[in-house]
């Protein structure tokens, strides 16, 4: 695994468990309002595996989960080996992907390595790439979805959330398309922007266009959970 970094203690990436994040090294996309734009180059992580097993030693009876972060995790040629090893330690384990790699989710499932998963839905089908460039593919993530939707039916213990950043240039009308391409789901965030601290600088100019507010969203939220019942902002 090619770790870049790690969140020792956190509150908010697993919901209602302590847990500790791990962050890969390695995206293939590039999102122009990514918050964590340094973890996008394959460069070498910083975290060799008998630290990460010694930190976990350590942490056990503290806390309750380990969230696998990025860059993207499911780019990690050793991702299932991976979690594999943190369940055996008796961690819950969160998996935050962008839904690129079905295939992968699919494994991970199979193999009942995840108790929780959070998929970024980036944009409508047809503005897909404009959102993360030129490696796109909306109906993987929206396959992605539909593994986990499937998957939590038959195991409730399971959760999964997807997310959306409402970032400038996201419309009203393109989240009105979103929530019709995907069915009902068990939960979808709206999350409002926050300006990124790096940033390239051919997209200066767009990351200070404006993005919709907390207040615009909620004048159309009874239309919005016409078809997800399930959508919130936070």
């Amino acid at each position: 695994m090619n770790i870049a970094g790690l969140e020792a203690s956190s509150v908010l990436d697993y919901p209602k468990k302590l847990c500790s994040v791990f962050f890969c090294q390695g995206c293939n996309y590039d999102c122009f309002y990514c918050h964590n734009r340094s973890l996008i180059g394959r460069s070498t992580g910083i975290l060799g595996y008998q630290e990460i097993q010694s930190f976990l030693l350590a942490r056990k009876g503290f806390i309750q989960a380990v969230v696998v972060s990025g860059g993207e995790p499911t780019l990690q040629k050793d991702l299932l080996s991976f979690i594999g090893n943190i369940r055996n330690l008796g961690f819950a384990v969160k998996l935050d992907t962008n839904g690129s790699k079905p295939e992968v989710v699919e494994r991970l499932l199979d193999s009942a390595l995840l108790s929780y998963a959070a998929v970024d839905v980036k944009a409508p089908f047809e503005r897909y790439t404009q959102f993360v460039g030129g490696n796109g593919d909306a109906l993987a993530v929206k396959q992605s979805v539909a593994l986990l939707n499937e998957y939590h039916k038959n195991h409730p213990d399971f959760s999964y959330e997807v997310r959306t950043t409402l970032a400038p240039t996201l419309a009203m009308e393109d989240l009105c398309c979103m929530v019709e391409e995907y069915p009902p789901l068990q939960r979808w965030y709206l999350q409002e922007y926050r300006l990124p601290k790096h940033y390239k600088k051919e997209d200066e100019k767009l990351i200070n266009l404006p993005s919709l507010s907390r207040g615009e969203i909620e004048k159309r939220l009874p239309l919005l959970r016409t078809y997800q019942p399930n959508l919130v902002i936070r």
